[in-house]
């Protein structure tokens, strides 16, 4: 399934595209007057706008007899990944190197809806 028809066969995930591509250019706009800190809090507030529609999203029936689905709980998960990030860079704990995790990137899933 192409994106275009994912967009178009979950509103949701259609309107927090939009959201994120429109508020992404006006972060763009602004960075030259922003500092990174600022910039990075807005981030965080667009990834938990992000992050609440997914969980709407996951909440919606999948249409009978689809081949592919959308892996929700995946892509909840990488967001919680970046934003857990993002948080550690604003307030460090340490000065130690730590591993970041990574990650999957893959959201399609194939058969039946998740258990």
């Amino acid at each position: 399934m192409s994106n275009a028809r994912l967009l178009s066969s979950n509103p949701l995930l259609l309107c927090s595209f939009l959201y994120v591509l429109s508020t992404g250019f006006n972060l763009a706009c602004a960075e030259g007057t922003a500092s990174e800190q600022t910039n990075l809090e807005l981030m965080l507030r667009q990834l938990e706008s992000v992050e609440r529609v997914a969980k709407q999203s996951s909440s919606v029936p999948e249409r009978e007899g689809a081949r592919y689905h959308f892996d929700y709980e995946r892509l909840q998960k990488d967001l919680e990944l970046i934003h857990q990030g993002i948080k550690s860079h604003l307030s460090p704990s340490r000065a130690q190197p730590r591993d970041p995790g990574q990650l999957s990137g893959h959201y399609t899933r194939t058969g039946g809806p998740m258990p």
